[in-house]
């Protein structure tokens, strides 16, 4: 005889030949399958069950973080974000904007956390308006770019006119102007305008190639640590967490250096 479910009792999907019982046992195993899928693939649980929405801002640099014609974001960190958010069920919106509003935006609370910024060995943290990630995404080697013409002694920059990005003026031990404009930056090398412009190697290079300047020497200023701005305070830790389980997650399945490749680059060794 054909059996038939309780007037009383309607479980939806639950056909007339299974009975409550029955349909709550094979429920409850597609739940412990969701649970063990997701242990798996080393995705959080919590993850699952709510998407949270994070604010980026990124810092416009070439390679790194930029703007397509087609109004799409490009770029290393964007890439790495993206990944990121896969793994852990989060939501990024990612704003690509100038290096010092970038940081601002961080430091006023329009934006969760900023990328990237060097940390300064010896830094005082009390000092400062935010964190950094305890994770390092990688290291940046900084670079000297001086006239060909007008040699410069690095050992005694406090004598000479040196110029940098101008969310970086507080970062060496020395006077140096801000410039936000990278372009007019090393032209101004090129013409003997300054004696001296340091920044990061992989955004510069680019720029010196591209305009075809032969003017300018380089060498290795100083490596650096790239880090990630996180506000202090437990959105702070939330967020540095955030970054720590999915790196460690890219780096064991060997994504990581793959996503970074555009600005992972150790000093290269030559001259315009």
């Amino acid at each position: 005889m054909a059996c038939q479910k309780p007037l009383h009792m309607k479980y939806e999907g639950m056909t007339n030949c299974l009975g409550v019982g029955e349909y709550l046992k094979r429920s409850l195993n597609s739940i412990v399958a969701i649970i063990t899928m997701a242990s798996l693939l080393n995705i959080p649980i919590e993850a699952q069950a709510q998407t949270k929405t994070y604010i980026a801002s990124l810092a416009v640099m070439p390679q790194s973080a930029e703007i397509a014609d087609d109004g799409s974001l490009t770029g290393a960190y964007v890439e790495l974000i993206r990944a990121l958010d896969h793994l852990t069920n989060i939501r990024t919106e990612m704003n690509i904007v100038p290096f010092k509003r970038s940081v601002r935006n961080l430091i006023l609370g329009e934006a969760d956390y900023h990328i990237p910024l060097i940390r300064i060995p010896g830094v005082d943290m009390k000092q400062l308006p935010y964190a950094f990630s305890t994770d390092t995404l990688f290291q940046v080697p900084f670079v000297l770019y001086t006239n060909k013409n007008s040699p410069v002694d690095i050992e005694n920059l406090s004598e000479h006119s040196i110029i940098t990005d101008s969310a970086h003026i507080d970062f060496f031990p020395f006077p140096v102007e801000g410039l936000s404009c990278l372009p007019c930056a090393i032209r101004m090398v090129d013409m003997g305008r300054v004696d001296g412009f340091i920044f990061a190697q992989n955004e510069i290079d680019p720029i010196i190639k591209e305009l075809e300047l032969t003017n300018v020497h380089r060498q290795l200023y100083k490596n650096f640590d790239v880090k990630i701005l996180i506000p202090k305070g437990e959105n702070g830790q939330e967020i540095d967490e955030y970054f720590k389980s999915g790196i460690k997650i890219l780096k064991e399945r060997g994504e990581y250096s793959k996503l970074l490749a555009p600005v992972l680059s150790p000093y290269q060794e030559w001259q315009p």
